[in-house]
């Protein structure tokens, strides 16, 4: 009898240590699931993150030039684009104020772009303060914040 109990423990340890280890694996399954799905944003790629997908996003812009660039007051520069003619018939002149100084580099950015006539592909995000704009020729960025929120 006394030799009956631990063969019945030996007959048991491999289904228990089976039993630990599908556990152990399905807690990894779901830890490394769960990470993944925490961090899904930096393994998916979403247009509009990259040099790369700016490219492909460019044909998809409106597209100016810079017609003039003015210190309005202290911090805010007065910013006019001009839409580029292309198959349609072109729209107004864009004007917009900007939280800009005239000792930053967009100030500066913005000059060099009205001297040179770079054309630009502009994104103005519905509801939003902000203004990005592109250069076609070298990609330069610029992000500016809008101070007329109203006005597209």
């Amino acid at each position: 009898m006394l030799l009956q109990a631990p063969v019945r423990c030996a007959k048991l340890a491999p289904v228990v240590a089976n039993v630990v280890l599908v556990l152990v694996a399905a807690l990894m399954v779901w830890f490394i699931v769960s990470r993944i799905r925490r961090h899904r944003r930096g393994l998916v790629a979403e247009r509009g993150t990259s040099i790369g997908a700016d490219l492909a996003a460019l044909a998809d812009q409106p597209r100016a030039r810079v017609r003039s660039v003015a210190q309005d007051q202290p911090g805010r520069v007065r910013l006019v684009l001009s839409p580029v003619p292309d198959a349609s018939v072109p729209g107004p002149d864009l004007e917009i104020l900007v939280d800009l100084g005239a000792d930053e580099f967009g100030f500066n950015q913005l000059e060099e772009w009205m001297r040179s006539q770079s054309v630009l592909a502009m994104v103005l995000p519905p509801d939003s303060h902000v203004l990005r704009l592109r250069a076609l020729d070298d990609l330069q960025p610029l992000t500016l914040r809008r101070v007329d929120r109203g006005a597209p």
